[in-house]
C-alpha cells in the first residue's frame, strides 16, 4: 500500500489504483498521513473534518468514516488504520508515502554529492519525478496540512538547487543558465539561485553577466527588504571580479570525504574564506575562538538523529564537551530551517523559575494578555520553522523537561536539541550520549592519531608554539590523556599548564592530584571522581589568596568586569590574581572591543560556589553581588537618560545575567529594598527595550513584604504599568498606576512621576484625549517642580500628541517644539526623537514635505541606539503620510517593516494601529478582499480606534462593504475575524508581497 501526497491526495495497492471517494474520507486520511505513526486523538479528528459546525454525533460518524476508510486501506489481510485510544493509527512506513521516498532520495543525494555528484544528481530528479503537483493539494490550506505543506515545498525548492549544484559540479554549466534564470524568476528572494547562475554564467565566460546578477539582486534586497546580500555571496562577486582561479570548473574526482558533507558545499568554491561560523549567523549559535577536535563522528551522528526526530539530547559527564558539540552540530543545521537557529543557555539560572523567561529571551517572544510566560513561547513558536538549542538543562531538569516536552508536542516545526547532564526523559527523546575522547593505547606510533592527543596539542601549542611532541614528550603527554581519561576539559586545563610546566611534570603531578582526590572523596560517582580530579588539581596549584578569589567570583552569572570583581569581592586590585586565574584557564577573558569581559565555565563556578559555602561566605558574598547590581541599575539607569544611551544599553544587555542572579537572590532573602532598587534602576530599559522577563521582575516584587510602603513603590509601579501597556493590558496597567498614586505619601513627589506618565499612556491607547492631556500636563508641572527635565519633555510628548490627535494640530506643534527645545539640552536620542515625531504628527497634514523631514529623523535617531520601539512607531507615522501622498510602494515597504517588527517584538496594541493604517492604503489601491479580511480580524482582536483611526476606519467599512457587496463582505470579515493574531500579521505580510508584485514601477511589479 502506497501513499502520495505531493500533489493530489492518491493511493495504490500493488498495480492498483484505491479510490477513495468522499472528500470527507479524503480529509480524513490526508490527516492520518500528515502524522502518520502516532495516534491522532479522535477530538483532533472531529475538529479537522468539522470544524466549529461538528454535530451532536460527530464522533459515532467519525467512527463510520474510520471504518469505510480501514476496510479501503486493509491490505493482505492486515489493517494499517488501527483503533489507538483516544484515537487513531495509521501504521505505515514513510517509504510507503511519496513524501518519504521523496526526503530518503534527497537525504542520500545529500550523502552522495561531495563524493559522487553524478549518483547525487540522478537521485535528485527521481526524488523531483515524484511531485505531481503541490504537497496536500487540495487540503494545502487546512490547518492540519498547512505547516507540512510547507515544509515539504521548502525542501522541493532545496532539492532543486541542489540539482544545479550537481551539475555544477559535473561540469554541465553550459546549458544550465536558462534553468536556473527561469527558477530565480520563480524564487525572487532566494539567494542561492543568484550565487548558482553567477558561477554557471562566469563558467561560460560571461563574467559581465554574472556581475550584474549580483547587482540585481542586491539592488532587490535594498528595496524590498533593506538588508545586503551574505557575505559569501559578496565574496562570490569580488572572486569573479579577480577571476579567481577556485571558481574555474575541475572534475570531480573519487573522495573519501564525509557523507554528511553539506550538498550546499558541491560545485562551487569557497570564495568566503569562513566555516561554520559563517552558518552560524542565520541565528543565535555561539561563536567560537579555538579548533574543534576529534567529534567528527559525534558530529555526524547527532546531524543524523536530528533528522529522524524532533528532540535529541546530549548527555555526559560537565566537561565532556556537549556544548561545543552542539555549537558546531547547531551551525552546520543552520540552513535547513527557514527561520534559523536559536539558542537558549540555562547555565545563569539559579532555578527554574526563570526558564520560561529565558527561553522567551532566546527566541524573540514576549509575554501576551491573558497568557502565561510558557503558553507565550509556545503560541509563538507554534508557526515557526526552527532548531531551538537549550544548553545545560541538569540543574532545572524537570521544569526544562516540561517546558521542552511542551514546545515539541504543540510547535510542529520546532526541533529541539538540548545538552544535559541527565537525559530530560520526554517520550520520544533521542539520546546521544558523549563520550570522553579516544585515548592512546601503549603503542607510541599510534598516538599522535589519537583524537585525545590531537585535542592536547593544538591547546598546548597556543600557549607554547615550540613545544615538541615527538620521543618521550609524546609519551608523556599520552600518559596525561589517559590520566584524564580523555575528558576535553581536563585536557584543556592540563595543556593550559604546558606554559610553565614540561610533558613530564605535568604527567608526575596530575597522577599525584588524582590519587589524593580518590583518597579524599570515595563517595563521588566514578566520573565525578575524575572530573573533580581535574579541577581539584587545578585549584590546588593556586596560592591561597587566589583560591579565596576563585571561590568569591563563583557568585557572578554570565561574565563580569575587573570592576565588578573588585566591588564585590572587596579588594581594591585583583588585576594580577585574576590574571593569574586566565592563565590557568579557570576563568576566561571573552573578546571585545571595548571593556574586557570576563566568565567561569558552570562547572567551575559550581565548584567555586562549593568552595565558598564550605568557607562559611556564601551568603555574605552574594549580598554584595546583589547590592553591586542594584547600584550598577540604578546608575546605569540615571545615565541611560543622557547622551548615553547607547554605550547604557550595551552594559545593560551584559549584565543580565548578573541582574537577574541579584534580583532572584535579594527576592529569596526577601530583601525588599534591594529587589526594588533593582527594578526602579532598570525602568528605562524595560521602558525602552521591551525586556519582558524584566517586567515579571517587577511583577515579583510589587508582592514582596513591605512593597506598598517602600519610597521607591510608585516607580516599580510604573516600571511594570509601562510593560503591561506594552503586552497590550491596559485596564491592568491603569490599576496598579492608579493605585499606586493613591497610596503615594506625596502624589506629587519626584518618585510619583512613573505613574503619571503611565496613566497618560493609558489614557492616550484608550482614545481619552483629555484625560491624557490632564495626566501629561500634571506630569510636566511635577516634573518642573522638581528639576526633572527629562519627565518633563516625556510629559511634553504626551500633550502634543493628545491636542493633535484632538484636533488641534497648531497647539500639538507649538508643544512639540517646547518639548524639542527641552530635549536638546538633555541630548538623549530617543527623547529627541520623539520630539521629532511629535512634530510630524503635528505636521503630517499641513506640511507634509517637513513632516516627512521629521519622521525620517526620528527613525534615523532611533535606529542608531536600537530603539527599535521609537523607531518603529515613527515609520509607521510615515507609511501613513506616504499612503495619504500616494507614494505607495514606498508606504507599502514601509508597512511592511513595521508589520514585521512589531511581530518580532510582540508589541500588539501598536500592530493593530499599524494594521488599521494599512487597511486604508489597501483601500485605496482598491485591494477590497483583502483590507475586508484583516478588518475582520482587527475587530476579533477586539481593539479600539479612536479620532481619525475611528472614521477611517467607519469610512473603510462604508467602500468596502459597496465593493465587495453584502455576500462577499461579510464573508472577507469572517476570515479575518477566524484568524488568530500571528495569522493576521502573515496574511498582511503576504497581502503586501503580493500586491507590491502587482504595482507598476515596483521592483517586484517590473
Amino acid at each position: 500500500m502506497n501513499f502520495g501526497v505531493l500533489g493530489a491526495l492518491a493511493v495504490r495497492s500493488g498495480d492498483r489504483a484505491v479510490e477513495i471517494g468522499s472528500r470527507t474520507q479524503r480529509l480524513l486520511l490526508a490527516a492520518l498521513i500528515s502524522r502518520a505513526g502516532t495516534v491522532v486523538p479522535a477530538d483532533s479528528l472531529v475538529e479537522i473534518i468539522w470544524g466549529d459546525d461538528a454535530p451532536a454525533k460527530a464522533l459515532p460518524s467519525l467512527y463510520t468514516y474510520v471504518s469505510r476508510l480501514r476496510g479501503l486501506l486493509r491490505a493482505g489481510g492486515e489493517d494499517v488504520l488501527l483503533t489507538h485510544p483516544p484515537g487513531y493509527l495509521l501504521r505505515i512506513a514513510s517509504e510507503q508515502t511519496d513524501a518519504g521516498r521523496f526526503e530518503h532520495l534527497v537525504d542520500q543525494a545529500r550523502r552522495a554529492a561531495a563524493h559522487d555528484p553524478e549518483a547525487a544528481l540522478a537521485a535528485l530528479d527521481e526524488a523531483l519525478a515524484l511531485w505531481r503537483g503541490p504537497a496536500y493539494a487540495e487540503f494545502a490550506d487546512e490547518d492540519f496540512a498547512r505547516p507540512e505543506a510547507t515544509r515539504l515545498d521548502e525542501l522541493r525548492l532545496a532539492a532543486i538547487e541542489q540539482r544545479f549544484d550537481a551539475a555544477l559540479a559535473l561540469g554541465r554549466h553550459p546549458g544550465l543558465p536558462g534553468a536556473i534564470e527561469a527558477y530565480a524568476a520563480e524564487n525572487p528572494l532566494r539567494e542561492r539561485p543568484r550565487e548558482q547562475l553567477m558561477l554557471a554564467l562566469y563558467r561560460c565566460g560571461r563574467q559581465a553577466e554574472a556581475l550584474a546578477v549580483y547587482r540585481a539582486f542586491r539592488t532587490r534586497l535594498d528595496e524590498e527588504l533593506g538588508v545586503a546580500p551574505s557575505a559569501a555571496l559578496r565574496a562570490l562577486e569580488a572572486a569573479v571580479l579577480r577571476q579567481d582561479p577556485a571558481l574555474d570548473w575541475t572534475p570531480p574526482a573519487p573522495s573519501r570525504m564525509d557523507m554528511t558533507t553539506d550538498v550546499s558545499d558541491a560545485g562551487r568554491a569557497d570564495v568566503s574564506g569562513a566555516g561554520a561560523a559563517d552558518v552560524a549567523g542565520k541565528g543565535t549559535v555561539p561563536m567560537e575562538v579555538s579548533s574543534f577536535v576529534g567529534r567528527e563522528a559525534d558530529q555526524a551522528a547527532v546531524a543524523a538523529a536530528l533528522r529522524e526526530g524532533r528532540l535529541v539530547t546530549l548527555t555526559g559527564p560537565g566537561g565532556v564537551g556537549k556544548t561545543r558539540l552542539a555549537t558546531h552540530v547547531a551551525a552546520d543545521a543552520a540552513t535547513e530551517h527557514a527561520d534559523g537557529v536559536r539558542w537558549c543557555e540555562l547555565a545563569p539560572l539559579t532555578d527554574g523559575a526563570g526558564l520560561g523567561h529565558a527561553l522567551a529571551a532566546a527566541v524573540g517572544a514576549r509575554q501576551q494578555p491573558g497568557l502565561g510566560i510558557d503558553e507565550s513561547v509556545r503560541a509563538y513558536l507554534a508557526t515557526r520553522h526552527l532548531l531551538l538549542v537549550v544548553d545545560n538543562c541538569e540543574h532545572v531538569l524537570a521544569d526544562a523537561a516540561r517546558l521542552i516536552e511542551s514546545v515539541v508536542r504543540s510547535c510542529p516545526r520546532v526541533t529541539v536539541l538540548a545538552t544535559s547532564r541527565t537525559a530530560l526523559g520526554v517520550p520520544g527523546e533521542r539520546i546521544h550520549q558523549v563520550a570522553p575522547l579516544p585515548v592512546p593505547d601503549g603503542d607510541p606510533a599510534g598516538a599522535a592519531a589519537s583524537p585525545a592527543v590531537r585535542l592536547f596539542a593544538d591547546r598546548a601549542r597556543a600557549v607554547r608554539p615550540g613545544l615538541d611532541l615527538t620521543g618521550d614528550n609524546l609519551a608523556h603527554v599520552a600518559q596525561v590523556c589517559r590520566q584524564l581519561d580523555g575528558l576535553p576539559l581536563g585536557i584543556e586545563l592540563a595543556a593550559a599548564r604546558i606554559r610553565s610546566l614540561n610533558p613530564a611534570d605535568l604527567a608526575a603531578r596530575l597522577g599525584d592530584g588524582l590519587r589524593l582526590l580518590t583518597t579524599a572523596r570515595p563517595t563521588a560517582v566514578e566520573r565525578h571522581r575524575t572530573l573533580r580530579a581535574v579541577v581539584d588539581w587545578s585549584y590546588a596549584l593556586l596560592s591561597p589568596a587566589q583560591q579565596h578569589l576563585f571561590d568569591r567570583l563563583s557568585v557572578f552569572a554570565g561574565g563580569f568586569t575587573l570592576d565588578a570583581a573588585e566591588r564585590v569581592c572587596g579588594e581594591a586590585d585583583l588585576l594580577d590574581p585574576l590574571a593569574a586565574l586566565v592563565d590557568g584557564s579557570l576563568i576566561s577573558a571573552g573578546p571585545t572591543a571595548g571593556q574586557v569581559r570576563y566568565s567561569m565555565l558552570g562547572l567551575l563556578r559550581a565548584y567555586g560556589r562549593e568552595r565558598l559555602a564550605e568557607r562559611g561566605e556564601l551568603p555574605q558574598v552574594h549580598d554584595a553581588h546583589a547590592a553591586y547590581y542594584a547600584a550598577t541599575a540604578e546608575d546605569v539607569g540615571t545615565r541611560m537618560r543622557g547622551p548615553a544611551e547607547g554605550q547604557c544599553v550595551a552594559v545593560l544587555d551584559a549584565e543580565l545575567g548578573n541582574l537577574r542572579a541579584a534580583h532572584r537572590w535579594a527576592v529569596d532573602r526577601r530583601d525588599t529594598g534591594v529587589a526594588m532598587r533593582i527594578s526602579a534602576g532598570l525602568y528605562h530599559y524595560v521602558v525602552y527595550r521591551f525586556h519582558d522577563e524584566v517586567v515579571s521582575w517587577g511583577e515579583t516584587v510589587l508582592a514582596l513584604p513591605g512593597a506598598d510602603s517602600h519610597p521607591l513603590y510608585p516607580v516599580v509601579c510604573g516600571a511594570v504599568g509601562e510593560g503591561l501597556t506594552l503586552r497590550g493590558d491596559q485596564r491592568r496597567a491603569l490599576a496598579i498606576a492608579q493605585h499606586a498614586l493613591d497610596t503615594a505619601a506625596d502624589p506629587t513627589g519626584p518618585l510619583c512621576l512613573p505613574v503619571l506618565k503611565v496613566l497618560a499612556a493609558v489614557a492616550l491607547y484608550e482614545g481619552r484625549l483629555d484625560d491624557c492631556f490632564r495626566w501629561a500636563a500634571e506630569q510636566s508641572r511635577v516634573a518642573r517642580l522638581h528639576g526633572d527635565a527629562w519627565r518633563d519633555g516625556e510629559g511634553l510628548l504626551f500633550q502634543g500628541l493628545a491636542r493633535t490627535y484632538a484636533g488641534d494640530p497648531a497647539a500639538g506643534l507649538a508643544i512639540a517644539r517646547e518639548q524639542l527645545r527641552v530635549t536638546q539640552a538633555i541630548g538623549n536620542p530617543t527623547l529627541i526623537a520623539w520630539a521629532r515625531y511629535n512634530q510630524a504628527e503635528a505636521l503630517s497634514g499641513s506640511d507634509p514635505d517637513q513632516a516627512r523631514r521629521l519622521y525620517e529623523e526620528a527613525v534615523a535617531l532611533a535606529g542608531s541606539v536600537g530603539g527599535a520601539f521609537t523607531e518603529t512607531i515613527a515609520e509607521v507615522g510615515l507609511a501613513a503620510l506616504l499612503t495619504r501622498c500616494d507614494e505607495y510602494a514606498a508606504a507599502l515597504r514601509a508597512f511592511r517593516r513595521c508589520v514585521d517588527q512589531w511581530h518580532r517584538l510582540q508589541v500588539w496594541h501598536h500592530q493593530w494601529t499599524t494594521l488599521r493604517n494599512l487597511i486604508r492604503l489597501l483601500v485605496r489601491l482598491g485591494v477590497h478582499e483583502e483590507a475586508a479580511t484583516l478588518l475582520g480580524a482587527l475587530g476579533a482582536a477586539d481593539t479600539a480606534a479612536y479620532g481619525a483611526d475611528a472614521d477611517g476606519m467607519l469610512a473603510a467599512e462604508r467602500t468596502l462593504t459597496a465593493a465587495l457587496g453584502t455576500a462577499r463582505y461579510p464573508a472577507a470579515t469572517g476570515a479575518g475575524a477566524a484568524m488568530d493574531p500571528d495569522a493576521a500579521v502573515g496574511f498582511a505580510l503576504s497581502t503586501i508581497d503580493r500586491v507590491l508584485a502587482q504595482l507598476p514601477g515596483t521592483p517586484l511589479g517590473r
